[in-house]
């Protein structure tokens, strides 16, 4: 039933699995199977609740390999067409009506405002756990940024909880949000904020050409208030409601293992500094 290898995440590899039209997400043998499990029912729920997201079909052993069935989605990561874009130095405009940002923005307030689905963990406890203990760390500040969380709004919305520009795929125009593992009840801001700190703190690969890399930093500025408009337009938050979730999702991006030393050395300082002012 495996057929060609997809791609790959942090947990997982992607292979196309039977038919053309299904794939399966073999984790790991490390990932815990309650962690396994709770991504499938949380897609599940997702789906049922008629969200944009990859249908699940079932779980499944390959070779001892905890494994997931879903739909095969065909289609390019958001995160994908804006480095395209960089590389060819074309002109990103994000201020038009339907600009990458803009429909992302648009995806997390649909997912936000869903009313109809059986998620029941709870944001801070799930994010404590995602940020663990660093070793950049000392214990006064993990201390502390637990601390920053626990005081941070309760809210009891629907939130994915990975919102990283990779998890967004566009098929056929229409997007399609993956990898709903870390969903949870909470504060919508949190999952924004996520958004805002990759495009506030990004650190491209250093092999990327410089002349990229400065059309890269002249664009950021304008990528994060066409989408911070776009969301706080939809949703009536306010900016800065979700500015005072930086903290814990730098602190969830550093524990992802998944950035460069120089965005982690980056995310740490602000981190610190926000600390400080608390």
């Amino acid at each position: 039933m495996l057929g060609k290898y997809v791609g790959m995440g942090s947990s997982c590899e992607v292979y196309e699995w039977g038919s053309d039209d299904k794939v399966v997400k073999l984790f790991h043998t490390n990932t815990p199977s309650e962690a396994v499990q709770l991504e499938y029912r949380n897609s599940s729920a997702a789906w049922k609740s008629g969200l944009p997201v990859a249908r699940p079909f079932e779980q499944v052993i390959w070779e001892g390999r905890p494994g997931i069935i879903f739909e095969k989605i065909v289609g390019e990561t958001f995160v994908n067409r804006i480095f395209e874009q960089l590389y060819i130095f074309q002109k990103i405009d994000f201020d038009e009506a339907d600009s990458e940002l803009r429909i992302f923005a648009r995806v997390l307030n649909d997912i936000h405002k869903a009313t109809d689905f059986d998620i029941v963990t709870d944001q801070k406890e799930n994010l404590k756990a995602i940020i663990g203990r660093p070793a950049l760390f000392t214990n006064d500040e993990i201390s502390a940024i637990h601390s920053y969380i626990d005081h941070l709004p309760v809210k009891r919305q629907l939130c994915h909880g990975d919102t990283n520009m990779s998890n967004l795929i566009l098929r056929d125009g229409l997007p399609v949000m993956i990898d709903w593992m870390h969903a949870s009840l909470g504060n919508p801001a949190a999952d924004v904020a996520e958004v805002c700190v990759s495009i506030d703190y990004a650190v491209l690969p250093p092999e990327t050409p410089a002349a990229v890399d400065e059309f890269f930093q002249a664009s950021r500025q304008v990528a994060y208030h066409i989408f911070i408009d776009e969301y706080c337009k939809l949703s009536g938050l306010t900016e800065e409601e979700i500015r005072s979730w930086y903290v814990p999702a730098a602190a969830r991006s550093i524990a992802s293992g998944a950035i460069p030393d120089e965005q982690i050395a980056r995310l740490a300082a602000m981190i610190r500094h926000k600390l400080r002012l608390a």
